[in-house]
């Protein structure tokens, strides 16, 4: 069963990640690109990118994790104003038993 997962950024300082997921939170930050990565219980793995531009609007990205790693999970990009009006919001539909974790934050382990 698939999991929905949005992705997004807020004011200009916070990335959001909902979604019934462990690790999907609001992040602080605001120095550059701010990066995460989900997990699929079958080994399927996709970094995370939000930055925030200077025009004031958010970019997001989702990419395989390196060279020899897929995910083959539907992802749709959007400006969707429930969300945030300036920023780009990802949905992606992930397996459930998906996990997220965020590479940028001090208080995170950064192991990737």
């Amino acid at each position: 069963m698939a999991v929905t997962v949005m992705i997004y950024g807020a004011s200009d300082d916070l990335v959001e990640v909902e979604g019934k997921i462990d690790g999907a939170d609001e992040f602080s930050y605001s120095n550059g690109t701010w990066k995460g990565v989900l997990e699929a219980p079958t080994g399927e793995t996709a970094l995370v990118f939000v930055d925030y531009r200077d025009n004031g609007f958010w970019t997001v990205i989702l990419t395989p994790f390196e060279e020899d790693y897929e995910f083959d999970w539907p992802v749709k990009y959007a400006v969707v104003d429930a969300n945030c009006r300036y920023s780009i919001t990802a949905t992606v539909e992930v397996p459930e038993g998906t996990t997220f974790k965020s590479l940028s934050n001090a208080d995170e382990d950064e192991d990737y």
